[in-house]
């Protein structure tokens, strides 16, 4: 499927009266997205609202005369002929400065090289097989903990970090053990906070998804995750860098917080990480921003929709009843597939590729796609509250 059959089912679904966290779950695309059609096609439904909006100006000003337009074609056209000559814009710049003509302006003589076919066309790179299934480009939160860490009067503690891959917003959090219930409430008060995302992604920490004794039983976590519609995602074992974002932050925050300063006690290392954390998401500038901070992204990309009630509070019992947990897993010449210590036989061919094992709580299924199609399929009963 396209994007614009995206966008056109994306309608159709809406139309049907199917939600919008069921829409975005079962096309993959962000609430965001979603809601920037739903406004293209609400100002007009009739039109063609599902393409996209040409970024090209009404109208063009020419800043070159006909005589530096046939300077950059003679001097292109001579670069060509030379051997182990470059061609570029910034070539043809350099040989205007040697005949002591003002040289045009890189995008001008781009401009020309096009309107005159001398631009080569490159070839697109051809897909690689199995590409590996990244989800940071979405709508995602990553997870991590660092530590245990030590303070001579308190003890041991941990850091639970959350960033937003998107607006690189972030919150951290002081654990003084792996429980989840502190885990939890570290994630509760970032989408608070900072809104609730698509995708909850994390390692494989027995804290996040529940017990080794019994893997089809999931936490508090998941269950919490699932029951406000987002799917949580598991990254491969031991290749912590499929957490990227949040692990690059870890370092900077281990390079200009922890080592920076002496803490006496755990209230002052929570005061003085919460103003890191303010510092951060206020200062801190980041180039996939467009060099702007986190909360001028998170703001001026009106990032804030969708916050959790600032009233809730976690129920005695959260009910595990749909959603999908993505397990993402490399496949070595065993054909193992680990699920949270549980293994299960696949095909030949997915040897030395990664897959993606997506738990089905309404299906009660185990659902095995490489590239995005389905190439098995296991049995995977799970305790659910509506049986």
């Amino acid at each position: 499927m396209d994007e614009i059959e995206r966008r056109k089912q994306a309608i159709a679904m809406y139309l049907s009266n199917q939600k919008t966290v069921e829409i975005c779950r079962k096309l993959q695309k962000s609430r965001p997205w979603f809601y920037k059609w739903l406004k293209r096609y609400q100002q007009d439904p009739k039109g063609k609202w599902y393409l996209d909006h040409s970024s090209t100006p009404n109208k063009l000003t020419k800043s070159y005369t006909k005589e530096q337009e046939a300077l950059v074609i003679q001097i292109r056209k001579k670069l060509e002929k030379t051997p182990y000559a470059q061609i570029g814009a910034i070539s043809i710049q350099w040989e205007m400065q040697k005949l002591n003509i003002a040289p045009l302006p890189i995008w001008t003589i781009d401009r020309i090289n096009k309107r005159n076919g001398l631009n080569r066309v490159k070839e697109k790179p051809t897909k690689k097989k199995n590409e590996y299934p990244d989800y940071s480009k979405a709508y995602t939160h990553e997870l991590d903990l660092v530590g245990p860490r030590y303070l001579k009067q308190s003890g041991k503690y941990y850091f639970c970090n959350i960033i937003d891959t998107s607006t690189h917003c972030i919150n951290i959090n002081i654990l003084k053990n792996k429980k989840t219930e502190g885990i939890l409430n570290s994630v509760i008060r970032f989408w608070k906070q900072f809104g609730i995302p698509d995708f909850l992604q994390m390692d494989n920490e027995l804290s996040y998804r529940g017990s080794n004794r019994h893997p089809h039983n999931f936490g508090l976590l998941i269950r919490f995750a699932l029951s406000q519609g987002v799917i949580p995602v598991f990254i491969p074992q031991a290749e912590p860098w499929r957490n990227g974002i949040i692990e690059k932050f870890n370092d900077t925050f281990d390079k200009k917080f922890f080592r920076t300063q002496t803490f006496s006690n755990y209230e002052q290392l929570v005061e003085q990480a919460g103003k890191f954390e303010h510092f951060h998401n206020h200062n801190y500038r980041y180039s996939s921003n467009g060099n702007r901070t986190p909360l001028q992204v998170y703001l001026q990309d009106k990032m804030n929709g969708f916050l959790l009630d600032k009233h809730y509070e976690i129920p005695n019992l959260i009910p595990l009843e749909r959603g999908d947990i993505i397990v993402i897993r490399f496949i070595r010449s065993n054909r193992q597939l680990n699920i949270f210590g549980e293994t299960f036989l696949l095909n030949p061919e997915l040897v030395y590729s990664y897959v993606e094992a997506k738990i089905s709580i309404e299906g009660q299924a185990l659902k095995i796609y490489s590239d995005n199609k389905l190439v098995q399929e296991f049995l995977y009963p799970t305790p659910v509250d509506w049986m």
